[in-house]
């Protein structure tokens, strides 16, 4: 850049920058507090991923936690257990060396929510699937219906999407995404 140049550029920045300026403070705007009407909650959702890794013989700490926070919510609520119920690799057939392993996670988790008064619902995930593909997730599907009823297992019959009416006011769109990918 010449001299000049470097000048003139000077000088047009000077009246930028003043050009710019206010002459009277400028205050932001007081924070709005945001009234919410006096409505009472239609329906609670609790959302618990990756809770299949309980130690044998016990529960993992988070589902320990669960179970204090659950213990509380109203019977208008559901737990949704978000995939991989199952580490490594979902439900072994019967006499495989693993199944008990297996067995337990489910156990553990279903045990959580044993005094939870609302819907508890297992979501598959991709551990899940490892174990056999859709057969597997149909031994998951059978095994957690076992301990906690019917339609507690979604989507079912190794489907990819489900809807579930929760109240008049709230549905509930189960998608097994791993279907899409297997």
């Amino acid at each position: 850049m010449t001299l000049k140049f470097r000048k003139h550029y000077s000088i047009a920045l000077i009246y930028l920058v003043v050009g710019c300026a206010t002459y009277k403070p400028q205050y932001k705007e007081p924070t709005r507090v945001s009234k919410f009407p006096d409505k009472t909650i239609e329906h609670s959702f609790y959302l618990v991923g990756d809770a299949g890794n309980s130690p044998i013989g016990g529960k993992s700490p988070a589902l320990t936690g669960l179970e204090k926070i659950i213990d509380r919510a109203p019977s208008n609520s559901t737990l949704l257990y978000l995939g991989d119920n199952i580490y490594p690799h979902g439900l072994p057939k019967k006499g495989d060396e693993n199944r008990a392993f297996a067995e337990h996670q489910l156990r553990a988790q279903a045990g959580a929510v044993k005094d939870f008064k609302g819907r508890t619902i297992f979501i598959p995930g991709n551990h899940d699937w490892y174990n056999d593909g859709p057969k597997g997730l149909k031994r998951q599907e059978e095994f957690v219906e076992d301990l906690l009823g019917k339609d507690s297992f979604l989507p079912e019959n190794g489907c990819p999407i489900t809807k579930v009416d929760i109240n008049d006011e709230v549905v509930l769109i189960v998608v097994d995404s791993e279907w899409y990918m297997a």
